[in-house]
């Protein structure tokens, strides 16, 4: 029933420093954003920009270190078959 050459399993490494640089990098940039951009907003537009400008920037600068970095901040270090 089951084919055994579908089941894989695997680790994955995380570099928490590249991940909290990240982190700051997006941080910065969404309070820039938020701060140039929504003067004289209610207080709840303030905080759904920040959190969608944060999200994005991070997933980006993730995506870029692993795209482009030669000691990315989430790899997959080991895949190798389940018997």
């Amino acid at each position: 029933m089951h084919d055994d050459g579908l089941r894989y399993a695997g680790y994955f490494a995380l570099d928490v420093r590249l991940l909290a640089t990240c982190m700051v990098f997006a941080l910065a940039v969404a309070t820039l954003a938020v701060a140039l951009r929504l003067r004289g907003r209610r207080w709840d537009e303030h905080i759904v920009a920040f959190l969608a400008v944060f999200s994005v920037s991070f997933l980006l600068t993730v995506g870029l270190t692993n795209l482009l970095a030669a000691h990315p901040a989430l790899r997959v270090e080991s895949l190798f078959p389940v018997p």
